[in-house]
């Protein structure tokens, strides 16, 4: 299960809101009757792998998206961030699309561009697989009180007494996913490791049909902006370029990342006007 990247903002624009994102996974994932094997937020995008009946995985899907979207309007005053936003959802039909959709989602933040392995990026499930069992440190929901959690928690909804949350308040993933289906598909480390290794992502993004529609924020293109920039132009910063090279950069961020024409002309400092005639 997939949402379409926001092109013009952001559902997770700071520390904050990924936690609220993370915990609310850990709400939802109660209200029905589905399983999450793995997961990953993005900050204009999300990824689950669901076990459930199509409808079931739906329900979850809408509800989540919900929440996102009061927690935008609460913040930002942002009405109408996800209206438009689909969420798609496919089937997984063999082990060999199973593993790879696995590693796709946990991926995610080295195919944007973000330099760390995926199991040190806080905001997924990639961190809970083959640890041995261990339990992040923090406090069980069970020695809180009533009070403290809706403190910590900013939710009144009822959750588990077995449930752990960190230092920052965030309700860890190991609490909510099924990390024991996870290890049993891939049943060693080093298969799982060898996937989170390859790049997954043109077999994945071809079968669901999202190749052409992913959709990159400014931050995480500007992480390998600059390094195009050295390469094409022998420059440093896009500031050093000429209106010529500005010119051949558009079309390169349009190839490259599949950027929009506002996206462009934000990262090139250019008139959208010029970008539309240039790609």
């Amino acid at each position: 299960m997939s949402s379409h990247g926001l092109e013009r903002n952001d559902i997770f624009k700071t520390k904050a809101d990924f936690i609220a994102g993370m915990n609310d996974v850990a709400i939802c994932v109660l209200g029905f009757d589905v399983r999450i094997l793995c997961f990953c937020l993005m900050s204009n995008h999300f990824h689950f792998l669901l076990y459930g009946t199509p409808a079931e995985c739906r329900r979850f899907a809408n509800e989540y998206k919900r929440k996102c979207a009061m927690r935008m309007r609460l913040i930002s005053g942002e009405v109408c961030g996800l209206k438009d936003v689909e969420i798609q959802i496919d089937l997984v039909d063999s082990q060999e699309y199973l593993e790879n959709v696995i590693a796709y989602i946990l991926r995610n933040p080295v195919a944007s561009g973000m330099i760390l392995m995926p199991y040190h990026y806080p905001w997924s499930s990639a961190a809970v697989y083959f640890s041995g069992g261990a339990l992040q440190k923090g406090t069980m929901l069970g020695e809180m009180g009533v009070r403290q959690r809706y403190r910590v928690l900013k939710s009144r909804v009822p959750l588990p007494d077995s449930y752990v949350v960190d230092d920052d308040g965030m309700i860890i993933p190991s609490c909510y996913v099924d990390v024991e289906a996870v290890e049993k598909i891939f049943r060693h480390p080093s298969r799982l490791l060898m996937l989170l290794a390859k790049r997954v992502e043109n077999d994945v993004e071809i079968r669901l049909g999202i190749a052409d529609r992913v959709t990159m924020t400014d931050q995480e293109i500007l992480t390998q902006m600059q390094e195009l920039i050295r390469m094409e132009f022998n420059k440093e910063s896009i500031v050093q370029l000429s209106m010529n090279q500005r010119l051949k950069l558009c079309v390169l961020l349009k190839r490259n990342f599949g950027s929009g024409i506002k996206q462009i002309a934000r990262l090139t400092r250019l008139e959208p006007e010029v970008v539309a005639k240039v790609i």
